[in-house]
């Protein structure tokens, strides 16, 4: 009888040990699977602000792939500190951003408007909003320029 006992509290000992290797292992890839996917968004984001906004022109060969918009809010919220910038990142940002979905490597002759108004918020409080447009030409870069020159090998 002992040492059915004895048995029994050993089985479930191991059950025990068993059933925590499980919850480490699972716990192992959950983490992993984590990293995994937060090394993935910051590659992504680096791609995506990697992408250049361009006012002119550029000299590589490329293919035109469309013509996009974006735009920027901004508004003080409180005693917040004006800045006057912020909307055009935000603009900046959602350009990139439209430009890395359609695998753009850059936008080209890029055009920005901002517009300063303020809006009432009650009698006497006005707020000032800034908003940014841009819009500009995606493009994928086929090449260097055909007068490229390359170095001689000697």
């Amino acid at each position: 009888m002992f040492d059915e006992l004895k048995e029994k509290m050993r089985r479930q000992r191991e059950a025990r040990d068993k059933s925590g290797r499980d919850r480490d292992r699972a716990e192992q890839a959950r983490k992993a699977e984590s990293e995994r996917a937060e090394a993935m968004a910051q590659d992504r984001d680096r791609r995506v602000r990697a992408i250049r906004i361009i006012t002119g022109e550029v000299k590589y060969r490329y293919a035109i792939l469309d013509t996009l918009r974006a735009a920027g809010y901004y508004e003080t919220v409180g005693n917040q500190m004006i800045d006057p910038e912020e909307s055009t990142r935000r603009a900046v940002a959602q350009l990139q951003l439209q430009a890395f979905r359609i695998g753009a490597d850059a936008v080209i002759h890029a055009q920005y408007h901002i517009v300063r108004y303020t809006i009432q918020r009650r009698q006497l409080l006005f707020t000032p909003v800034y908003e940014t447009h841009i819009f500009g030409t995606a493009i994928k870069i086929l090449g260097p320029p055909d007068d490229w020159q390359k170095p001689e090998n000697g």
